[in-house]
């Protein structure tokens, strides 16, 4: 069978996808990516030297007026006929969309061709884009069992987070070798950090390591030179094997995009969400942050009240609260 998979934008729409393409690798199936030219996506999926990847023009559909809605629209056709083209001459049997942008032409040529395609939802909330794919898509996978599909014409849904094995694999594993026994507190901005998160933590660094040891995750490119590394504070601006920052961590600090909540759920961590308010999003993040709160162990603290005191505040909270053990898994069958 030959499969091709879309959906990217941000590092959330692709990370699903790279979860499931090794385990389709093993079943023999050939593997395509359709996705933009310099999106996130097409970085990441350079580490599949067996998946074909294929660039398409993209658009953005903005909630707000913005003379790039119309250019970006013939960008979207453009995409289209692209998309159409590639799925034709690779003769592909299914399409498998984790959301995003730069999915929807791809589903929308498939429908044309009576390709059969599956939707994932990452986020709490149906997204516009896979708004847009709805009609064309056979099954929808949702991550959140409380995702409010009624009004939508959607017959077939399924629920169910997903987690990348590794993760459970490296959970008796570290490459975290700090000498002290303070609590870790694994701070992360997600794939492009979090400016404002990152400041809140170098500004209160000297009261942050007094008591806990801060691993900082900042984003490519947003280290700062000023601050070393030592016992109590370690500085990295991305990596890849976060199973085995996650292994030794006791509190998650960071935005709720849906990836990070999932996994924090399913691997019984403490979180301290700060989600992407409205204005900078359509509020996902905090509908993901909700659902933490509500089922796991999380407090959420209002990107623009996040200071000093208040992530002082909410670590010395989080660190009473009892683990909820709802969704957390103790193994992964592999085979």
């Amino acid at each position: 069978m030959k499969v091709v998979f879309t959906g990217g934008g941000t590092a959330g729409h692709a990370m699903v996808n790279t979860i499931l393409i090794p385990l389709l690798k093993k079943e023999n199936a050939e593997l395509v990516y359709i996705g933009s030219k310099e999106g996130i996506e097409k970085k990441m999926m350079a580490s599949y030297p067996y998946l074909s990847y294929f660039s398409i023009q993209t658009g953005k559909l903005r909630r707000y007026f913005s003379l790039k809605n119309v250019t970006d629209i013939f960008r979207i056709i453009i995409g289209f006929f692209q998309a159409y083209f590639i799925l034709r001459k690779e003769e592909v049997q299914l399409v498998y969309s984790s959301g995003g942008y730069v999915a929807v032409p791809v589903v929308w040529a498939a429908y044309l061709q009576g390709i059969p395609v599956i939707l994932r939802e990452t986020d709490y909330s149906i997204g516009l884009a896979n708004r847009l794919c709805l009609p064309c898509s056979k099954d929808l996978f949702l991550t959140f069992f409380e995702t409010d599909v009624a009004d939508y014409d959607i017959t077939s849904y399924k629920e169910g987070m997903i987690i990348r094995p590794e993760l459970i694999q490296m959970r008796d594993e570290s490459i975290l070798k700090p000498t002290s026994s303070k609590p870790i507190c694994l701070v992360m901005g997600g794939s492009n950090g979090a400016e404002k998160i990152n400041k809140v933590i170098w500004d209160n660094l000297e009261k942050l390591t007094k008591d806990y040891v801060i691993v900082h995750i900042t984003g490519k490119g947003k280290k700062n030179a000023h601050y070393l590394n030592s016992e109590s504070y370690q500085q990295v601006e991305f990596i890849e094997e976060i199973g085995k920052f996650y292994a030794k961590a006791d509190i998650v600090i960071g935005r709720s995009g849906s990836n990070v909540v999932s996994e924090c759920l399913l691997l019984g961590k403490k979180m301290i969400c700060i989600p992407l308010s409205s204005t900078q999003s359509r509020g996902e993040q905090t509908l993901n942050a909700n659902f933490a709160q509500k089922y796991g162990n999380a407090i959420i603290i209002d990107n623009q009240e996040l200071d000093g005191k208040r992530l002082m505040t909410a670590i010395s909270e989080i660190r009473k609260m009892p683990i909820n053990d709802m969704y957390r898994i103790e193994e992964v069958d592999l085979n």
